[in-house]
């Protein structure tokens, strides 16, 4: 059975302000219709029931409903909205095509729809950008159908725990050990991983408070990880980012020692943009392990710059080392340094000794990879200086 004749763009314009202005659940119930399961209709940014639109529009235009429901999908309802220059989009893709211009377009949608600090769970929910308390979400059921194992959709980020790790561009994100039955943690970093690679984006999930009865939402890329420290790098770009950094490269590009600009941010707070994926970069360069110490536990070590942000030093991994938290405070203190030709541990003449400060491992010199040796000059003549032995 054909369709009947929907041939007024206005009439779609007409039931698309309706909806909006009744909300999607009293639009639906006033025409008799269900959620759309799949194919919306996407006008001025929001997403709209392509099968209840066609329908109500045909009304408006006709004055009475069509003689038979206007079925939906490609060959009806879509097809009519296509006609008349509309827009729309599949949330249950086949495609990796597909799925990026779905994920864009409910990213859109949420722009438009509501405040991004402050969303309530069911507006992500009933379009699939969140499953509740997951720290991953996959939605299986969903992205199984484009035929490449499952695919992550959504992060749930507190940022409780290591608020270092996050800024306003940037996120570190603690892969997931549950110790789950079966394999599920692995199933979900494996899902993230693969997002990453086809160069979809993700939705980074967080609460403004523990008990907080709303979400903030942002559209973010998986650049990167680290599977030592078990980390992901997610940042908030408006695109894709042109490599996935899964292994040090940092040799391969000339060194530069200073450049970073950090910024104050509106708490007075010196923000540094860059220091998740300087963080990121810099395990991959030398292991989560302090390399003074030998501690490897990755939740105890920080990426600490050789020529600090504050002083314009870049985020090169070259410029940077892995410390515990206590030496990276000391060497910020300029209680010890690392002297650029023998990669020997140094201290103040007045102290404190290696052994007060708990350093093991007295020099760099096994390390296979090493920091540049204009940063460790800088450093070192900082401290110097610093110490008054110029």
């Amino acid at each position: 059975m054909s369709s009947p004749a929907l041939t007024d763009a206005d009439a779609v314009r007409q039931v698309v302000n309706e909806y909006k202005k009744q909300g999607r659940q009293a639009f639906l119930a006033r025409y008799n219709f269900q959620p759309a399961k799949r194919f919306l209709l996407q006008h001025e940014g929001r997403l709209y029931d392509a099968k209840a639109i066609v329908n109500a529009a045909y009304q408006a235009q006709h004055g009475q409903p069509a003689p038979h429901i206007i079925s939906g999908g490609r060959a009806h309802s879509n097809a009519l909205l296509e006609k008349l220059g509309f827009t729309v989009v599949d949330r249950r893709p086949t495609t990796v095509e597909g799925e990026l211009a779905w994920r864009l377009a409910l990213w859109a949608h949420l722009e438009a729809t509501q405040d991004l600090a402050a969303v309530p769970p069911q507006a992500l929910r009933e379009f699939d950008a969140y499953g509740g308390q997951q720290g991953i979400w996959v939605d299986s059921a969903r992205t199984s159908l484009i035929g490449l194992g499952q695919i992550a959709v959504s992060f749930l980020h507190t940022g409780a725990d290591y608020p270092d790790d996050m800024t306003d561009d940037a996120a570190l994100y603690h892969y997931p050990t549950t110790r789950r039955l079966g394999e599920r943690d692995q199933a979900e970093i494996n899902a993230t991983k693969t997002a990453a690679n086809l160069k979809l984006p993700i939705f980074v999930i967080s609460k403004p408070t523990p008990r907080s009865a709303v979400r903030g939402v942002q559209l973010a890329w998986v650049e990167g990880w680290e599977d030592q420290s078990k980390l992901f790098l997610v940042t908030y770009n408006q695109a894709a980012p042109e490599r996935i950094i899964q292994d040090d490269r940092s040799d391969e590009s000339a060194f530069v020692l200073s450049g970073n600009r950090s910024h104050q941010s509106r708490r007075n707070v010196r923000v540094r943009p860059g220091q998740p994926r300087f963080k990121l970069e810099v395990f991959q360069r030398y292991g989560p392990r302090c390399v003074l110490s030998g501690i490897a536990v990755p939740e105890m070590i920080e990426a600490a710059h050789l020529r600090p942000v504050a002083d314009e030093g870049s985020d090169d991994p070259r410029n940077g080392l892995p410390l515990n938290g206590a030496l990276h405070r000391a060497f910020d203190a300029h209680l010890f340094a690392i002297e650029p030709e023998s990669l020997e541990v140094v201290t103040r003449p007045q102290g404190p000794s290696l052994e007060e400060l708990h350093i093991t491992v007295s020099n760099l010199k096994d390390l296979p990879r090493k920091p540049h040796h204009d940063a460790l000059e800088w450093r070192y003549q900082e401290w110097r200086r610093r110490t008054g032995l110029n």
